[in-house]
C-alpha cells in the first residue's frame, strides 16, 4: 500500500488551528510572579515538549518523532520524509505564602500557550526546526508603603511590571560523523517589558506615577553536541553538550511620568543593551532494550558577570540539576517498531540567579507525563504535571508553590516525497 503525499486536509487543517491559537492567546501571562520584577523576568527552564515530563532533562536525549530543541544536535535523530508540527499548553496554579502577603491575594491561576514549532528532515543527515517559544516573563503587582523624608511619613504606592522577550528560533542539527551531530540554534530575541512605580492620594487614586518600557531585541545563537552509541546490544548511550555566548540585547527605554490629571510631566527615551550571561550544559542518557530511558543534566549560567541595580539584591551564577526516567511502549505493524505509549517521570533543582537579603531563592521540583501515539491518524499527545517550590519565607519574602498542567499536541505526516510502501 502506497500511503499518498502532499498536503493533506488533516495537515491544512492543524496549520489553521495552530494559527488561531497563536493570534487567539500569544504568550500572555496572568500568574503574579514575585521574582520576576528582577533581571529579565523570569528564564523559561519549563521546556514545554517531549522532556517536560521528565523535568526538562533532554541535553543528551534523542527521539525519532519528536521536536527535542533542548539540544538542536538532537535533530539528527529525525525520521526521514515527515513533517512535523508541536503546539505546547500551559496552566498554572499559584499558592503564595510569606509575611508580605494578604489575603484573599494568595493565589492565583493562568493558562497560556507555551510553545509553535514545526520541523522535517531535510537530508539524510540533516534535521531542522523553526518555532516561537517564550524566553523570559514578567508579570508582578506589589502594594505598601514607603517613608518619604526625614520625618518618616509613609505615603501608599502601588508597583506594576508586565511582559516579557519571545524567542523565534531555527535550530539545525547535522550528523558530521557516524555517531557524531553537531547543532546550532539561531534565535531572534524581541519584547518589551513595562514596570509602573505609582504613588497613591486620597481614595486610592494616582497622585503620580512613573512608567519604564523597555523594548528588547538582538539575535542570540547557542550551539550543541550529541556523541552516541550502544554499549552492547541491550544498552544504548548518548553523551551531549550545549554552549551559548555571552550577548547584549539591544534596549529602547521610554520613561513616561504623569501627574494626578494624566498630564506628562517627564518623557524621554535612552538606548542602551542588556547581557544575557554566558552558558552552558552537559548531559547524559541511558537506554536499556530500546524501552527504559535514564537521562541527568546540568546546566550553567554565569550571572555573576551581570551588575545588579539595588543594594537589597544581588546576582549569583545559576545552576540547574535534573534527573529523568522514561518508559517507551512499543508494538511492531508493517515490519516496523512502533511506539504506541509512554510514561515519563522527573526530579529537578534550580539554583536560580537571585539572592535578596543574602538568601538565596532557589526552585525544586518534579514532574509526570503520559503520551500517546496513533498508529491510525498522524496525531498523538503528551499530558504533563508539574509541581514545584519556588522561593522560600525566611527574612520575610515570600515562597511560590506552583502546579503546572501542560499538553503537547503533534501531527506528524509525509513531507513531500514518491510516497511510502508497506509489505
Amino acid at each position: 500500500m502506497t500511503k499518498p503525499n502532499g498536503f493533506t486536509v488533516m495537515r491544512i487543517g492543524f496549520i489553521l488551528l495552530l494559527s488561531l491559537l497563536i493570534r487567539s492567546t500569544g504568550f500572555t501571562q496572568t500568574n503574579n510572579s514575585p521574582y520576576s520584577i528582577h533581571a529579565i523576568g523570569d528564564i523559561t527552564d519549563n521546556i514545554i515538549n517531549r522532556t517536560s515530563g521528565m523535568a526538562s532533562t533532554g541535553i543528551a536525549y534523542r527521539n525519532n518523532r519528536s521536536l527535542i530543541t533542548n539540544n538542536p544536535a538532537s535533530l539528527s535523530a529525525l525520521d526521514n520524509s515527515f513533517f512535523i508540527g508541536e503546539i505546547g499548553v500551559n496552566s498554572q496554579y499559584v499558592v503564595y505564602s510569606g509575611g508580605p502577603v494578604v489575603q484573599p491575594y494568595n493565589s492565583s491561576t493562568d493558562i497560556t500557550f507555551k510553545r509553535f514549532a514545526v520541523g522535517t528532515k531535510i537530508t539524510k543527515h540533516w534535521g531542522s526546526s523553526a518555532g516561537l517559544v517564550p524566553y523570559s516573563e514578567e508579570n508582578y503587582e506589589y502594594s505598601g508603603y514607603r517613608p518619604v523624608g526625614s520625618q518618616g511619613l509613609l505615603i501608599p504606592y502601588y508597583d506594576q511590571g508586565f511582559g516579557g522577550i519571545n524567542k523565534v528560533y531555527w535550530a539545525n542539527g547535522y550528523e558530521l560523523l557516524p555517531h557524531l551531530s553537531l547543532g546550532l540554534t539561531t534565535s531572534y530575541l524581541f519584547g518589551s517589558i513595562n514596570n509602573k512605580d505609582i504613588i497613591l492620594g486620597q481614595g486610592s487614586s494616582i497622585y503620580i506615577s512613573k512608567s519604564d518600557n523597555t523594548y528588547y531585541n538582538n539575535i542570540y545563537l547557542d550551539y550543541g553536541i550529541h556523541y552516541y552509541g550502544s554499549i552492547n546490544k541491550h544498552w544504548d548511550y548518548t553523551l551531549g553538550a550545549v554552549y551559548a555566548n555571552q550577548a547584549n540585547l539591544h534596549t529602547q527605554t521610554t520613561v513616561t511620568i504623569v501627574n494626578l490629571d494624566s498630564n506628562v510631566l517627564r518623557s524621554n527615551i535612552t538606548v542602551g543593551s542588556y547581557t544575557i550571561p554566558m552558558s552552558y550544559g552537559v548531559g547524559f542518557s541511558l537506554t536499556k532494550n530500546k524501552k527504559y530511558t535514564f537521562l541527568g543534566d546540568y546546566r550553567f549560567q554565569n550571572w555573576s558577570n551581570v551588575n545588579s541595580s539595588a543594594g537589597d539584591y544581588f546576582y549569583k551564577n545559576s545552576q540547574r540539576a535534573s534527573i529523568g526516567f522514561e518508559i517507551s511502549n512499543k508494538k511492531v505493524a508493517y515490519n516496523t517498531q512502533f511506539e504506541t505509549s509512554f510514561f515519563q517521570a522527573g526530579l529537578y533543582y534550580n539554583k536560580t540567579y537571585l539572592y535578596i537579603g543574602g538568601t538565596p531563592i532557589n526552585d525544586i521540583g518534579g514532574s509526570v507525563g503520559w503520551g500517546a501515539n496513533s498508529k491510525r491518524s498522524p496525531l498523538s499527545f503528551i499530558v504533563i504535571l508539574q509541581y514545584g517550590i519556588k522561593g522560600t519565607t525566611i527574612n520575610n519574602l515570600i515562597r511560590e508553590n506552583y502546579t503546572n498542567l501542560s499538553f503537547v499536541f503533534s501531527f506528524r505526516d509525509f513531507w513531500y516525497t514518491q510516497g511510502r510502501k508497506y509489505d
